[in-house]
């Protein structure tokens, strides 16, 4: 038997594989928003407090001095941590606050898309 998909031309057959995957990656990216959003969050919590217990160490250097007066070893490892830490934080705060702004736009777009794909479903009677 022949697949009535195979008397369509070429093109067409690619148009809709095209808009069949960007369906599901726009549904796929829908649902992992849980998990972005629970990245956000961490990285909006956990990053300022890094940010300040970084800043009480710089800001008290008297601390790190007496670490690497007394045990050498660990304040220097102390010191690196407190600046690696910095670095990253700010990084990880920088990218919260990004995709926080991209998924507050994308939960509008996503409500526009599926609604215009409804309404299009209609109009071509393809109703699920």
């Amino acid at each position: 038997m022949s697949d009535p998909e195979d008397n369509r031309p070429r093109d067409t057959k690619r148009r809709e594989n095209i808009l069949e995957v960007l369906d599901e990656l726009i549904f796929h990216l829908n649902n992992t928003r849980g998990i972005f959003t629970l990245l956000i969050i961490s990285s909006l919590i956990l990053a300022p407090i890094a940010l300040i217990l970084g800043a009480i160490f710089i800001s008290f250097p008297r601390f790190l001095f007496f670490l690497i007066n007394r045990v050498p070893d660990v304040g220097i490892i102390l010191l690196v941590y407190v600046v690696i830490s910095i670095i990253f934080s700010s990084i990880w705060l920088y990218i919260g606050i990004k995709e926080q702004r991209f998924f507050s736009k994308w939960n509008n777009k996503f409500r526009r898309y599926m609604s215009l794909k409804s309404q299009i479903d209609k109009e071509l009677g393809e109703e699920d």
